[in-house]
């Protein structure tokens, strides 16, 4: 039935719409649906009357693995912090995932209809692609002022920088928002900073303050962060001073116990060795083959370090672009000069890609007007002597590679004329050249890399912004034909096949060229940084205190440009890889502080109650982390039945022990994992789980799971 305008019946008149009734009788009159579509509505129903967060009902509308520490944090913000908590995982475990599932799961419940995202202006296009890409949402990051009523916003993420001035502030605070996620919050710690100040006036219902280093320096700072998220959690400064603080050290608290119960209400704190099994990958197999340049290679090398010294001697190159600070203050657009500058960065950029890369800048720059004539004719004869090349000795050693590996390959280069080169050689090869850069669009990025998984032989030729958020596991032969300055590219491409889901030792060939600044900086990789053998997030950790891999490249270039020569070049890389020891060093330590004030993790937890819990509540507390092995095939057998993480902590929650134990029925013995016991629980579906596991010592083990049809 439909209700008509109102100006065309009377008070308390209804209408049958005749096509409507029509449409349903016939409806009755054919054959039931399929199954599939009564099922689907069913569902539907259940989920609508949810009505709490004892179910994370989104897990199927995302595009994520299912970590289960990232679900139980999920799950404990939402059940027992009431939507406003500190996540401080330690870095590289998923506080962007955890706080885009918490979203989630108060969007579809109609409780987050207003979101607002604060985050380093340099994330703010991360942060946009995770949400589209893993949880199909879409969040606008305006720019202008006018952008808030233009676009009539709801969902936006915005740096800490641009959210706090004048006219965006004043947008921002003309509404109230559902949630509000500050990413990197270590960054607003100061209650004096405006930054700081601007968040405690937003009318919010639900905060999520994501960092790995809620104290740095002072416990001033984690009794800000948490005043800001629950005002009164600690009492007055003066009171928490007083309490919790060690005369004459403001780093150290008095009492780590004490201060752990006080923010077990309010922070989460996943360690990176309590997950280790969840992250567990194959290991990583560097390859530095060497590469020697030709003579007019080498030559060209040495002309061209010589003129891009020569032009930072005359103030015409800054060592690297200065992000917008925290403070506010923002770079300036490029001015005539600073284009210039960017142009000559561009260079030296490309002088280890490819003689061919090398001389398409040399001969933009041999064109600007901000140059002297005389060093545009320098530029000029450089790029011809660059022309001229024809033999490439990173092509030969890469020929070289292809032939000896018939498996599918990934060769990154972020110059496109060098990925033409590259091209031209797979296909005389005999092999399938993909190229996969940023100027694609999503659509035909999925086809090329649909076109690289089903050719076994195919070699992908990749920059990094055509990779960036592809998962390629599926292969695992990395070549880095050019190697960036800054170490977090290198890791982010390794990253593209070194991942949850690999299965294989990942090959990784770093083509640096003997005698050139790629060879120092695969030295500082390899021997300093050591990136080839970290575990995910370390990399973060040891470039902390150094100020990140942008800071990294820009000391890098400096150093290399005021170099008189390659001997004193190598002392200034000598100091720098010291540097490096030292913020590693500082790092791990910052780590360990902030895990001395933060609660407990499931698997401490674990350890700590093992003989007092029940044995669901060992599996459960469990599940996820490093105390419970999961069998080879478990987890395969887990998605092949169709079941959630949450199904299985749904069900082992079901299970309530009788008169303080627990029935579990024997399931014999494993040669492995020693006697196991069978427990049924069922999910709030109704579907009856069994697991099968190993319960009386640490690690738990999980050896088997059924579930009903």
């Amino acid at each position: 039935m439909t209700l008509p305008e109102p100006a065309q019946l009377g008070d308390d008149s209804w209408v049958v719409d005749e096509r409507s009734l029509k449409l349903f009788v016939d409806k009755l009159g054919e054959p039931p649906a399929d199954r599939a579509w009564y099922d689907l509505r069913r569902e539907a129903e259940r989920i609508a009357l949810v009505p709490g967060f004892d179910r994370l009902i989104t897990l199927d509308a995302n595009a994520i693995k299912e970590l289960p520490h990232q679900i139980d944090v999920a799950q404990r913000v939402l059940r027992d912090m009431g939507g406003r908590a500190i996540l401080a995982d330690e870095v590289g475990l998923g506080k962007t995932i955890e706080a885009s599932i918490i979203y989630k799961e108060l969007a579809i419940r109609g409780l987050a209809r207003r979101a607002l995202i604060l985050t380093p202006a340099s994330l703010v296009g991360q942060w946009q692609g995770e949400l589209e890409e893993k949880f199909f949402e879409h969040f606008e990051t305006p720019t202008e002022p006018d952008d808030w009523q233009r676009l009539a916003i709801t969902r936006a993420i915005i740096s800490h920088d641009r959210a706090r001035s004048r006219r965006h502030a004043e947008e921002i605070l003309r509404h109230r928002w559902d949630l509000v996620i500050v990413d990197e919050a270590h960054k607003v710690k100061s209650h004096r900073g405006a930054t700081y100040q601007f968040i405690e006036k937003i009318e919010r219902d639900f905060i999520l303050l994501l960092t790995a280093t809620p104290l740095q320096n002072d416990l001033r700072e984690l009794y800000n962060l948490i005043t800001l998220l629950r005002p009164g959690q600690l009492g007055t400064w003066q009171e928490f001073k007083s309490e919790h603080l060690v005369s004459g050290d403001h780093r150290q608290p008095r009492d780590p116990e004490a201060l752990r119960a006080l923010t077990h209400a309010v922070m989460i704190r996943t360690r990176r060795s309590s997950v280790a099994l969840d992250l567990d990958l194959p290991p990583r197999r560097p390859r530095h083959p060497e590469v020697k340049l030709t003579r007019a290679e080498a030559d060209l090398y040495q002309r061209t370090t010589e003129f891009l010294r020569r032009l930072y001697r005359e103030g015409f190159i800054q060592p690297a672009e200065q992000e917008e600070t925290e403070d506010g203050k923002r770079r300036r657009r490029p001015t005539g000069k600073g284009i210039l500058q960017l142009a000559v960065i561009h260079l030296r950029q490309r002088l280890c890609s490819s003689a061919r890369a090398l001389a398409e800048s040399l001969e933009h720059l041999g064109e600007a007007e901000r140059i002297s004539p005389q060093y545009r004719a320098i530029a000029r004869q450089l790029a011809q002597r660059a022309r001229r090349i024809k033999t490439h000795a990173k092509l030969d050693v890469l020929t070289k590679l292809l032939k000896e590996t018939p498996d599918r390959v990934v060769v990154f280069s972020d110059h496109r004329p060098t990925i033409e080169l590259i091209e031209e050689r797979v296909k005389q090869l005999g092999r399938k050249p993909i190229v996969y850069w940023g100027a694609h669009s999503t659509p035909e990025r999925d086809t090329r890399i649909r076109a690289f998984h089903q050719d076994p032989r195919s070699v992908l030729i990749a920059t990094r912004a055509g990779s960036e958020g592809r998962n390629l596991q599926f292969c695992n032969v990395l070549v880095n034909y050019d190697l960036p300055w800054n170490p977090m590219v290198v890791e982010q491409r390794i990253g593209r096949l070194h991942r949850i889901g690999q299965t294989r030792e990942v090959h990784i060939v770093n083509l640096a060229a003997t005698g050139t600044i790629e060879a120092y900086i695969l030295q500082l990789l390899d021997q300093k940084i050591k990136l080839f053998e970290l575990v995910v997030g370390e990399l973060d950790l040891i470039l902390g205190e150094f100020g990140g891999g942008q800071k990294f490249e820009g000391r890098l270039a400096e150093e290399w440009l005021a170099a008189e020569d390659d001997a004193d070049f190598a002392r200034r890389v000598a100091t720098l890889g010291a540097d490096i020891e030292q913020s590693s060093a500082a790092g791990k330590a910052q780590e360990a502080l902030n895990s001395l004030i933060a609660p407990d993790d499931n698997a401490m937890r674990l350890e700590r109650r093992f003989g007092t819990l029940s044995v669901p509540g060992r599996l459960r507390l469990g599940f996820g982390t490093s105390q419970v092995v999961r069998a080879p095939g478990w987890d395969a057998k887990r998605l092949k039945l169709g079941l959630h993480v949450t199904d299985v902590l749904e069900a082992l929650e079901s299970i309530e022990p009788v008169g303080g134990v627990t029935t579990a029925q024997p399931a014999g013995r494993h040669p492995k994992y020693g006697d196991l016991v069978r427990l049924t629980g069922l999910t709030s579906a109704g579907r009856a789980i069994t697991l099968v596991a190993q319960v009386e010592r640490l690690p738990l083990a999980l050896v088997d799971i059924e579930a009903d049809a």
